[in-house]
């Protein structure tokens, strides 16, 4: 009767599992129990940040921490495109692990400068060559100007609201299509120096004021990858100043720049090449600011909207968009000639 028992019993064990074996029963490892690290990425502030035109954005911040409270702020690598012109940019935080890439995007709007009344005169400044007096350099001759002074002219641009024009909003303000805030300014300079890529660049970005560089194309390849990286940087646009009629021999003709004296032909294929190389390109400086009905003519059917002389005025509504005139910036002139030159 006992063994009778003994196996019903040893049955129902069996029916329920008492067989297991003993991996099945074995408790998780340490590694399986631990909880896997999780990051996050959050922004402070607000999502969408508006600015008026010339206003400083502030970077409002971010925090970036893992789930073992680790502080991952200086991991997080942020990059911005915001410009001062009216438009809408990003501003993105990108927090790279082991496990995951966490993206965050902030938008930030320019707004366009409000009109009150149109701009009786628009000047466009006219630089050369630039040299740096705060390292013991010194200027050739009347077109360098000194590091410090252009820091002064910049500073007094900034800090009295001034406007800064693209060449198509010139175009259309000198057409009477549109209409420009009081205060607004172009500041373009010839032949694409080497002191324009070392200082007159690095102090645009840092004023947030654009600059156009009008460059002969022999001279300088825009294609190049350092003069790419100038132009996206969104402070330096490049005109044409010609693909090579940068040279005498017209004889007799103003300054004698052989652009006055060149057929159509050679003229329109030369504008055309410089043109491609520039690829956005819609305004030509005259070399040595010499022009004639020829080289207008040129210009127009190379296909350019806009040129420029180096006679001394400022833009009006309804002038010749290819005899446009400048204000000459030279040495030694003291800040309060500068104002005076432009108001």
């Amino acid at each position: 009767m006992k063994k009778i028992l003994v196996l019903i019993i040893c049955s129902i064990l069996i029916i329920t599992g008492c067989n297991k074996k003993t991996e099945d029963i074995t408790p998780p490892s340490n590694q399986d129990a631990e909880e896997k690290i999780t990051y996050s990425l959050e922004l402070k502030g607000e999502e969408t940040i508006t600015l008026e035109y010339n206003g400083t954005y502030e970077e409002p911040g971010f925090v970036a921490v893992s789930s073992d409270g680790k502080d991952l702020n200086d991991e997080v690598k942020v990059e911005s495109n915001i410009k001062n012109a009216p438009g809408e940019y990003e501003v993105t935080y990108t927090l790279q692990t082991e496990e995951e890439t966490l993206t965050k995007t902030r938008k930030v709007v320019v707004k366009e400068m409000e009109i009150t009344e149109n701009a009786p005169f628009v000047p466009v400044l006219m630089y050369h060559y630039f040299y740096d007096d705060e390292n013991g350099e010194t200027g050739a001759d009347g077109n360098y100007l000194a590091k410090t002074d252009f820091i002064a002219q910049l500073e007094y641009l900034k800090q009295n609201n001034y406007y800064f024009p693209t060449m198509k909003e010139l175009r259309e303000y000198v057409d009477g299509k549109r209409k420009l805030p009081e205060k607004s300014i172009i500041l373009t300079m010839d032949d694409g120096a080497e002191s324009n890529y070392r200082i007159a660049y690095p102090l645009a970005v840092q004023y947030q004021i654009p600059i156009i560089w009008f460059v002969v194309t022999s001279w300088t390849d825009p294609n190049m990858e350092y003069q790419q990286q100038i132009i996206k940087s969104g402070y330096v646009s490049m005109e044409s100043h010609t693909h090579d009629m940068h040279k005498a021999g017209c004889s007799g003709m103003g300054h004698g720049g052989y652009f006055q004296c060149v057929s159509k032909e050679e003229g329109i294929k030369d504008l055309t090449t410089s043109k491609e190389m520039l690829k956005t390109a819609t305004t030509v400086a005259y070399p040595f600011g010499d022009y004639n009905d020829n080289t207008k003519e040129i210009v127009k059917e190379a296909g350019y909207e806009m040129a420029f002389t180096t006679e001394w005025g400022v833009v009006k509504p309804g002038m010749d968009p290819y005899a446009l005139p400048r204000v000459r910036i030279s040495a030694g002139n003291s800040l309060q000639t500068f104002i005076n030159s432009i108001t």
